[in-house]
This record gives structure tokens, C-alpha cells and sequence, in this order.
């Protein structure tokens, strides 16, 4: 239960600087592009369920590699022009 709680807290902590930073005009982000992320509640949903009763640190560091490697590709891939 402490790592669902640490895992709720940093995503609304992360979430919540983002906002506050777009407020400032210091970060620019459409919320489409955030909506293309959700299939990573279901890798987290995933990783919750297989260490969920474990006391470890894989989980929450795992789930925050995903995201950056996640958005790391999509900006990658979005920069790149497509050659059809």
C-alpha cells in the first residue's frame, strides 16, 4: 500500500508542476498529446499487479523509466519527417 500511495503522489506531483508550469507560460504541452500516453496506466496497472506485495523500489522507478522513455520516442519520432 505505501508504494501505491508514493506511486499516486509523484504522478500528481509531476502533473501538478506541469500545470503550474504551463500557467507561467514555461512549459507549452497540448492535452492531446498527454491522452495518447494512456495506454501506460495499463503497464502500470500491470507492474502494480505482479509487485504489488512487494516491498521494492523496481515498481516506481520502472513506471518512471517507461514514462520518459515513452515520451523520449514520441518526440523523437515527431521530429523526424516521414518519408512515404
Amino acid at each position: 500500500m505505501k508504494n501505491q500511495n508514493f506511486t499516486a503522489g509523484l504522478v500528481l506531483t509531476i502533473l501538478g508542476a506541469m500545470l503550474l508550469l504551463r500557467n507561467f507560460d514555461l512549459l507549452n504541452f497540448d492535452w492531446d498529446v498527454l491522452f495518447k500516453f494512456w495506454p501506460l496506466l495499463l503497464i502500470y496497472a500491470g507492474l502494480a499487479i505482479i509487485y504489488g506485495n512487494k516491498k521494492t523500489w523496481l515498481v516506481p522507478i520502472a513506471m518512471l523509466g517507461i514514462t520518459v522513455l515513452a515520451i523520449l520516442v514520441y518526440y523523437i519520432f515527431q521530429q523526424t519527417p516521414q518519408i512515404i
